[in-house]
């Protein structure tokens, strides 16, 4: 394999980890021992709702994507979306990259290893949750409410921001077998443009959906709101931090 399996070790170094939740939206921790709270193994944190995007019950604001570019080529895209829960105050924002095959000027295909969201500083309680829209959509790993990711140093709480870690990367066929791709697979819910971009080259992998849900008074766009950081961890890779305008809450 390319890429080598976390250790016990390194998974301490980043954080204590909180006991896997039930399936639903899991509240994040915003003091104590444990920065991080597990979504081992599926369907743990996975909303309880059918497969699709929509979180279950809630009406879409608006919806962003974005080209993921790295040395001038596009090596996937980054998804953005609101919702508001009806009659109520209840917001949801939610996360999906999809990364393609393409050679970034490595050799490789880029990685993608925590994704983050800012601007919940004001918030006082935030939870977050997954929803897959197809079979091989990558589930979060762990999740908590802090800036530092993979190899950045020891994981601290930082309330205005939420870690999405889970390790995303395409991996690269044995030679002489073919790309393992999925876009013939069925998008589960029904039809969505979202769901069958094409990223620009014939391999690609995707997240889910990762949701952070709070309460606020509305959204706005604003700059630096999501932040896709590569944190050099296997072979030809490269610390890399992509900032991205997003949606975020407004109080």
């Amino acid at each position: 394999m390319r890429r080598t399996l976390l250790s016990g070790a390194l998974l301490l170094a980043c954080g204590a980890l909180s006991a896997p939740a039930m399936a639903d939206f899991v509240t994040l921790n915003m003091s104590g021992a444990l920065v991080m709270t597990s979504c081992n193994p599926t369907p743990t944190c996975r909303t309880n709702a059918w497969p699709g995007s929509n979180p279950g019950g809630y009406l879409l604001l608006n919806a962003r994507r974005t080209n993921i570019v790295v040395n001038a080529v596009t090596v996937g895209k980054v998804l953005d979306r609101v919702w508001k829960k009806p009659f109520s105050n209840t917001y949801v924002f939610a996360t999906r990259v999809i990364l393609n095959d393409s050679d970034w000027g490595t050799g490789y295909p880029f990685e993608v290893d925590d994704i983050f969201r800012y601007g919940f500083s004001g918030s006082a309680s935030l939870a977050a949750g997954w929803r897959n829209a197809r079979v091989s959509d990558q589930a979060i790993d762990q999740v908590g409410r802090t800036s530092v990711g993979l190899n950045e140093g020891e994981k601290t709480f930082d309330l205005g921001v939420v870690d999405f870690f889970s390790p995303l990367f395409v991996q690269i066929p044995e030679e002489g077998g073919g790309d393992d791709d999925d876009d013939e697979e069925e998008v589960a819910g029904g039809e969505d443009e979202d769901e069958t971009l094409d990223t620009g080259s014939p391999g690609k992998v995707r997240t889910a959906w990762y949701y952070v849900r709070t309460t606020a008074s509305g959204y706005q766009l604003s700059a630096n709101a999501i932040r896709l950081w590569n944190a050099g961890e296997s072979e030809g890779q490269e610390q890399t931090s992509l900032w991205f305008s997003g949606f975020v809450p407004t109080h």
